[in-house]
């Protein structure tokens, strides 16, 4: 029992992990209904039901696929999706980019609990002089060069080139996912308020580098907590995020710029805050089939922060305040069926005054987004949103609670861009 469950799990492993990448590819046959025959197998990590991304560097993006059947040494694939049939030649070499099992259209996906029967194409093969000799596929000769690794300059020259790739970089990018999102329920606990929510997102699906957009406006009608009056507000969030993935096994980079503009009331609380992050590290601490990723990042942030302060005479005056915060991030993902998947995204990010190089441990500007996924159709999506902030300076400059709360419904549409 314990050697059956052993094999098993050592499939699992062995399975095709997002954006992992098979190098050398080449399409060995063309059956009917969109079917190839690749010479990738069990031994190079496939296994049935995988979902990949097909390209070249002769034709670029060729094709969207899921594995119906897999030997050792060859695997067989069903091509859903081909924006450009002439991608597609048994002359091009080809890289299989994997892919989270989300990206699967529900009508594709039913795919998955069949069974395809494909009838292999035998080849009567010459069994030669002796057809009992044995071949290794190691040199005849091993020499002395042959166990050199580059170091210092070399090696460093090589890690630069692997790691900046123009050509690379402009073929990640070439498929851009657009969500497009709406909120027409949305309650914040800081001022009682009911809003309207609207945005977009944005990513690639990418072997190596990914670019992530967001941009989110709110509109408020809201109970002033001190006039305790219904006044309509409106806040403006942003972010741009890169990601270079494969460092290493288990390390990427992460650059980020992060925008919140925020009333509350007549305040202006922050009026503009920028948080800007040049360089950062993700650690990919585990993924499977179930769990998409479980990360932990840092990133160094210089923080800018402009806001609106009442005085005792009614009037307003802005202070700005702008300092240094350390940014620790935990994320992860999980999928609990076909349709329905978990994620949350909590933020930690402590001040520091660059004066007097004190942090500030109070100050953390804390935040935690849980999301519950539901995926209604293709492309259409339903989500619950809980949102919980901390934020010292609504309290310390404004007055207000330093804590809030959002809840939210969202219905989301994504598409290709």
């Amino acid at each position: 029992m314990w050697i059956i469950l052993g094999v098993l799990f050592s499939f699992s492993v062995l399975a095709l992990e997002p954006f992992e990448r098979l190098n050398n590819v080449k399409i060995l046959r063309v059956l009917p209904n969109n079917i190839v025959m690749l010479n990738r197998g069990i031994e190079d990590g496939i296994l049935r039901n995988d979902h990949a991304k097909l390209s070249s560097d002769t034709a670029g993006y060729g094709a969207r696929a899921i594995c119906l059947k897999v030997s050792s040494d060859v695997s067989y694939w069903r091509l859903y999706r081909v924006p450009n049939s002439e991608a597609f030649s048994q002359d091009y070499l080809y890289t299989i980019t994997g892919l989270a099992d989300r990206e699967i259209p529900v009508a594709q996906a039913e795919l998955r609990n069949q069974r395809h029967a494909i009838e292999e194409e035998k080849k009567k093969v010459d069994p030669g002089p002796d057809p009992f000799a044995i071949k290794t596929d190691l040199p005849e000769k091993l020499t002395e060069r042959d166990l050199i690794k580059s170091e210092g300059p070399e090696r460093r020259k090589l890690f630069i080139e692997q790691t900046l790739n123009k050509d690379l970089l402009q073929r990640d990018l070439e498929d851009y996912r657009i969500s497009l999102y709406a909120s027409p329920f949305t309650r914040q606990s800081i001022n009682e308020g009911e809003s309207l929510r609207y945005g977009f997102r944005g990513g690639n699906i990418a072997s190596k580098y990914r670019l992530l957009t967001q941009f989110e406006q709110q509109q408020t009608k809201l109970k002033d907590p001190v006039t305790k009056e219904s006044v309509s507000t409106r806040s403006t969030t942003g972010q741009v995020q890169f990601v270079i993935s494969g460092l290493t096994t288990s390390l990427s980079s992460l650059s980020l710029v992060n925008y919140n503009s925020q009333r509350f009331s007549e305040l202006a609380t922050p009026q503009h805050h920028w948080q800007v992050g040049p360089i950062g590290f993700t650690w990919h601490l585990y993924e499977s089939k179930t769990w998409e990723y479980m990360d932990l990042s840092y990133i160094p942030l210089y923080d800018v922060r402009t806001t609106e302060v009442m005085n005792d005479d009614g009037s307003l005056t802005e202070t700005e305040t702008n300092g240094l915060r350390h940014g620790f991030r935990l994320a992860f993902k999980t999928r609990i069926n076909e349709r329905v998947a978990f994620e949350n995204l909590l933020w930690v990010r402590p001040f520091q005054d660059l004066a007097s190089w004190e942090i500030e441990g109070d100050n953390l500007n804390l935040s935690n987004d849980l999301k519950l996924i539901f995926n209604l159709s293709e492309n259409l999506f339903f989500d619950y949103n809980f949102v919980y902030q901390k934020d010292k300076l609504w309290k310390t400059l404004s007055d207000l609670p330093e804590s809030n709360t959002i809840n939210s419904i969202n219905v989301r549409y994504d598409f290709d861009f």
